[in-house]
């Protein structure tokens, strides 16, 4: 009977604590929002390898998306569609990305907020898979994202002259 009532009382702790992991969804947002932002980038170099063409990143204050054109507002020829041939289609992937579900891009959750080491917002993968800003700007430096979601933050780097996304 002893034992049963330890087993309880442990039990009884393990979720008390667990059960704090399940309502706090700000970790799993941010990691979940930093795979995306990962996988649009390294989707980017990718596609402008394949193509043989310059792929641009569009870095919005709630979302990324990828263009074929140097225009921050990207046409509905010049998008990259998605690998899947659809988006997320999610209610904020919808709002950030004008109802384009076809296209590469992504919108982040409210409660997510980025930043970068710079002012860059838009920025291009070329044939090889180096990045580049766009015409008449500086050179490419080390691009660093982060996105935070309370006490949890997750960074995305972009290296200048490989263009390796980690």
């Amino acid at each position: 009977m002893v034992e049963l009532i330890i087993v309880i009382v442990l039990v009884g702790i393990l979720s008390a604590l667990a059960i704090t992991r399940f309502f706090d969804r700000s970790v799993y947002d941010v990691e979940t929002s930093t795979e995306q932002l990962r996988n649009i980038l390294r989707y980017g170099q990718k596609t402008a390898i394949a193509q043989h063409r310059d792929v641009f990143v569009i870095l919005g204050p709630n979302s990324a998306a990828l263009c074929f054109a140097n225009q921050a507002a990207c046409t509905a020829a010049n998008q990259v569609q998605a690998p899947s041939g659809q988006n997320s289609d999610t209610a904020v992937t919808r709002a950030a990305c004008n109802n384009a579900r076809t296209w590469m891009c992504e919108g982040r959750p409210a409660n997510i907020v980025g930043s970068s080491n710079s002012n860059v917002t838009f920025f291009g993968f070329n044939a090889l898979g180096q990045p580049f800003n766009t015409p008449g700007s500086t050179a490419f430096n080390s691009l660093t994202i982060t996105l935070t979601s309370g006490a949890s933050s997750r960074s995305v780097n972009v290296a200048p002259e490989t263009g390796y996304v980690f």
